[in-house]
């Protein structure tokens, strides 16, 4: 006797959007490439699907708060520029928002044309406590026009919709430049260059100023301190793991 395997809605959907996004026809596939960021914006069951199709065959990368509240997409279309989605919750308010998060952070509405031409790749998520509210720290990454590839970091929280705190002594940008490879010449995670140490209350950013795009031995960190992190001097030097 055959076993009968069912798919849910979402796994449906998923197969759907993945094989007309692959289409040949460029009007199919960008007509696709908006449903399929619609459709995130407004189904709550989406948040919690593995989506491992789109991340096998079109890049997508998928980064979630460890507190399931926050999860952000982004999959490259094309010339070093992605396509962003994020999804958040508001007890049991379902939220998403396509394009880039830096409009989203500033308070401005995304042009989702003019989105697949200014958004980044948007790597890892970190969690952290202060008092009675998450502060979320969302690592991106881009490649300028150079050829050269940076990341930063900006500190948000949910407050209804989602909004940028100014945590840092500066702003949002942290760190930088160049490639990111280590030692060995491997490329290096981007999320590899940010750490949250819980116990010592201290965020260490790693700093990639060598011409030769090599990740030198040393970091920058940054002490929580009331509700920012001030940025301790000296830079310190580690062995890199």
């Amino acid at each position: 006797m055959l076993a009968l395997v069912s798919c849910s809605k979402v796994e449906r959907n998923e197969k759907k959007y993945l094989e007309a996004m692959q289409s040949e026809d460029f009007e199919e596939a960008n007509a696709a490439l908006d449903e399929f960021t619609q459709w995130l914006m407004k189904d709550k069951a989406t948040m919690s699907h593995d989506f491992g199709l789109m991340r096998e065959k079109l890049g997508m990368k998928i980064c979630t708060s460890a507190d399931g509240r926050l999860r952000s997409y982004s999959w490259p279309t094309g010339n070093n520029t992605y396509a962003n989605v994020l999804q958040w919750t508001v007890e049991d308010n379902f939220i998403g928002y396509s394009g880039p998060i830096d409009k989203l952070l500033a308070g401005r509405k995304a042009d989702i044309k003019k989105s697949r031409t200014m958004a980044h790749s948007i790597d890892t998520i970190i969690d952290i406590q202060l008092n009675d509210k998450t502060i979320y720290l969302i690592a991106q990454s881009y490649i300028e026009e150079s050829g050269m590839r940076r990341a930063y970091v900006s500190a948000s929280t949910i407050m209804g919709k989602l909004v940028l705190l100014p945590f840092f002594f500066d702003g949002i940008e942290i760190a930088g430049n160049n490639a990111f490879h280590d030692q060995e010449g491997a490329p290096t995670p981007i999320g590899a260059l940010f750490k949250w140490d819980k116990a010592a209350k201290t965020f260490s950013a790693y700093q990639t100023d060598s011409t030769d795009r090599i990740i030198p031995n040393q970091y920058t960190r940054y002490q929580l301190q009331g509700d920012q992190f001030k940025r301790v001097e000296p830079v310190v030097s580690q062995e890199n793991n």
